[in-house]
């Protein structure tokens, strides 16, 4: 048997190379892959995908930039609307102001002297009622109604027996 040594070819060789992609070419359709056509097709479709979300993303934080900034104007706006209303609120509780508005608007005016009346009491007699059960009692029940709610009731100084609302009974 004999044996003939061809040359082998190097890899770097013009000749070789055209003859071995397109095998490789043809062996990778003849598999189902992909040619170079269809993943460039799907490398544009890709990058004009990516290209649409991020023009949507841009537009979206320009949206929420200008509602930002019109919420910014507002909150400056009532924050002035505020300040200005506090300011309002001073000046109407200052005394000089309440002094000038009774005066001007009301047309009030202070008081130049004070007349004090001695008022004298009248006899016993006449302040008591007639005959019949007494008028001023209230039971215990409508004393604690009243100590509840806070409804005093005032009481002749000379009385002895207590007013609702204050002290034993």
């Amino acid at each position: 048997m004999s044996t003939t040594v061809r040359p082998r070819a190097s890899m770097g060789t013009a000749a070789f190379r055209p003859a071995r992609e397109s095998r490789a070419a043809r062996a990778v359709r003849a598999a189902g892959g992909l040619s170079n056509v269809a993943i460039a097709v799907i490398v544009a479709l890709a990058l004009g995908g990516l290209s649409v979300l991020y023009l949507i993303q841009t537009s979206q934080v320009v949206q929420l930039g200008y509602q930002l900034t019109h919420l910014q104007d507002e909150h400056d706006t009532l924050v002035l609307e505020n300040s200005r209303l506090r300011y309002e609120i001073a000046r109407y509780q200052s005394l000089d102001t309440i002094e000038r508005m009774a005066r001007d608007e009301l047309g009030m005016v202070p008081v130049r002297r004070t007349l004090f009346l001695d008022v004298e009491r009248p006899p016993q007699s006449e302040s008591e009622p007639a005959a019949g059960p007494a008028t001023g009692t209230v039971s215990r029940w409508q004393r604690l109604w009243d100590l509840i709610w806070g409804i005093g009731r005032a009481r002749d100084p000379e009385d002895r027996a207590p007013a609702s609302g204050q002290g034993g009974g």
